[in-house]
């Protein structure tokens, strides 16, 4: 006789909008469904939305899950999290074990924060943390937890799902080397200081190109593009939003991503996974995790613009002289990544699937 599949309910947000977490949901959704029968309840945006989607998610808390189901959330920010803590609560009443995915480093970098020792109070003994990094992780636990070591939290990186395939190296294209920023464009993400950095590189290197894609949500940045694109004629490029073979072509046509970001939340972007599975260095500042995921240390930007133009041409000279053996490096780092997250999440599937026994 046939085992029924485990049921697993995933609680979060989901495309659209585009941000790191809903597309993450997206893609760790498909990967679920490989261990168990799938079941959404994604999360709104707007604050009606919101009410609504956790009036639902609270209704089939208490009427629609079985005890032994499996419940995969992920902590949504700010003042969503006082919602969340609700539904935490419900699922301690329920006595139904629960895993707590952290996208954000916001409740490490302003921690402790009340909301997360609440989640934390609530979830007790049934609750179980899945952090980005060992580090993030730690630190998590440093503030929250009473030991990392005790299974309460296991760290899980991106790269499991945007590191699996790296991509073969193409002859090098006839082009000049090319730096890139992709994101939704705001100052927090550091975007006036990528194009000051970019004026400050060009003005040495005269061929070298920036493309930049994203939708702006900025007019000050918006002027920002347009000026560079004015002032450096056919060698700045903007795509506006992009995905499907767009982002692959966008990969392609770039040498040196740069990701000068300020962004409290910043964790472990998945900008920086998919740059090195397409063969593209990386460069940005220490935020989050990023440290512990670049593949060499002079590829971190300080946040002082002189200092980084500066590194950013020491790159881009290793660039010009081997693009070939560069492009390979960073695949085999992509892969080193993804192997080291498929470990990870061997444990954490154990730990998830066990909870039915």
């Amino acid at each position: 006789m046939t085992q029924a599949k485990q049921t697993i309910w995933l609680v979060g947000p989901f495309p659209p909008p585009l941000h790191g977490q809903a597309v993450y949901n997206a893609a760790f959704a498909a990967h679920l469904q490989k261990h168990g029968q799938l079941r959404v309840l994604a999360t709104g945006e707007s604050l009606v939305s919101k009410l609504t989607s956790y009036g639902r998610i609270l209704y089939a808390v208490f009427f629609q899950m079985r005890r032994t189901d499996v419940v995969y959330t992920s902590m949504p920010g700010q003042m969503a999290a006082w919602l969340f803590a609700l539904v935490v609560a419900a699922l301690r009443l329920r006595g139904m074990r629960h895993f707590v995915h952290h996208h954000s480093y916001r409740s490490i970098v302003l921690g402790p924060l009340r909301v997360m020792r609440l989640v934390v109070a609530l979830g007790g003994h049934t609750q179980r943390h899945i952090l980005l990094s060992s580090q993030m992780r730690d630190a998590f636990a440093a503030l929250y937890l009473r030991s990392a070591k005790s299974g309460t939290a296991l760290a899980l990186s991106n790269a499991l799902l945007f590191c699996p395939e790296v991509a073969v190296v193409p002859p090098r294209p006839p082009r000049p080397v090319t730096l890139g920023h992709m994101s939704v464009l705001t100052p927090q993400k550091g975007v006036d200081a990528l194009i000051r950095i970019f004026r400050l590189a060009a003005t040495l290197c005269p061929e070298l190109r920036l493309v930049i894609a994203g939708p702006i949500g900025d007019q000050t940045l918006e002027h920002a593009i347009e000026t560079a694109i004015a002032d450096f004629p056919g060698r700045v490029d903007y795509r506006g939003a992009i995905s499907g073979p767009a982002k692959a072509q966008f990969y392609a046509d770039i040498d040196l991503f740069l990701l000068p970001t300020r962004l409290i939340d910043e964790a472990e972007p998945l900008v920086m996974l998919e740059s090195y599975a397409a063969g593209v260095e990386f460069m940005a500042n220490d935020r989050g995790c990023i440290l512990e995921r670049l593949r060499q240390p002079g590829c971190v930007l300080t946040g002082h613009d002189d200092t980084d133009a500066a590194r950013v041409l020491d790159v881009v000279k290793h660039v010009a002289a081997d693009w070939d053996a560069l492009r390979q490096a960073c695949g085999r780092h992509a892969e080193e990544l993804h192997v080291t997250a498929v470990g990870e999440a061997h444990v954490l599937f154990g730990e998830m699937l066990a909870v039915a026994h």
